[in-house]
């Protein structure tokens, strides 16, 4: 007796039974992958490959500028009290790729930029926030819950709620930041989860330090 073709028959009703009645996270991730692609068919820029060895370099020009963006805050009287020296580093690493048209700091010194892949212009504010937000969101709120317990003066709380949000956002580094290293190595347009949440990708650029906030 021959054997039934694969995806007809039982087998076949099996995946559309498993599509709609199994796990429900992994059906809202399918569901979440199905949308990200609908979205990118309606991108007109085709994405470059960004040489790995850059990418880390620029990320490590943009956080030695966050760090020394941090010392200054540190000894500025007033604001220092409102803003710790790692939520100044979370904050400007969120927002760097809107500087420079897109370019910031470490992407212009290595010669490439984020840009809109739906018009090849610039990221908008919003787009360079929500690709570096999907894998620092966790740690920024992490910062600013920090800011808010310090102002609760019952140290057991504090101590417990503090150990608790460490541990969700350490976990979370744990899995979104080698799953997003991953994407960016392996992919041959170098787009990472970010990227297509805000419909943003990279293509090589010439240096630029002209027009820092264009937009």
């Amino acid at each position: 007796m021959p054997r039934p073709l694969r995806g007809s028959g039982r087998d076949r009703y099996d995946t559309e039974t498993e599509a709609k009645t199994g796990n429900p996270i992994v059906r809202a991730w399918n569901n979440f992958n199905q949308g990200l692609a609908e979205k990118r068919a309606h991108a007109q820029f085709e994405p470059e490959k960004i040489e790995p060895g850059r990418r880390v370099i620029a990320l490590g020009i943009d956080f030695g500028i966050g760090f020394v963006l941090s010392l200054m805050v540190m000894v500025t009287p007033l604001v220092n009290h409102f803003f710790s020296g790692t939520l100044v580093i979370m904050l400007f690493l969120i927002a760097r790729d809107y500087f420079f048209e897109g370019r910031g700091f470490g992407k212009n010194l290595m010669g490439f930029k984020v840009v809109d892949i739906f018009s090849g212009n610039q990221p908008s504010f919003k787009q360079a926030l929500m690709r570096n937000i999907v894998y620092l969101g966790p740690l920024l709120l992490l910062q600013i819950f920090a800011l808010i317990l310090a102002l609760i003066p019952i140290p057991s709380v504090t101590i417990v709620i503090n150990k608790v949000l460490n541990g969700l956002a350490g976990l979370y580094v744990l899995v979104i930041l080698p799953l997003e290293s991953y994407r960016a190595y392996e992919r041959e347009d170098s787009m990472r989860l970010g990227d297509e949440v805000a419909g943003t990708c990279l293509a090589n650029s010439e240096m630029s330090f002209s027009n820092f906030l264009s937009k």
